[in-house]
């Protein structure tokens, strides 16, 4: 049976990059941003509670 390799790949900049190579905080940054944008779209307003 072949080995089976899961590996999270990201498109930046219309580059697929796998997540492991961008560091965890740029890759945060970029992730929020995608989601705030996405949910904007569809009608949600972000509210900060912190």
């Amino acid at each position: 049976m072949k080995e089976l390799k899961i590996v999270s790949m990201v498109k930046i900049n219309g580059t697929w990059i796998n997540q492991d190579d961008v560091p965890p905080e740029e890759f945060r940054e970029l992730l929020e941003k995608k989601l705030e944008e996405t949910m904007n779209n569809i009608g949600f307003d972000r509210i900060n509670t912190a």
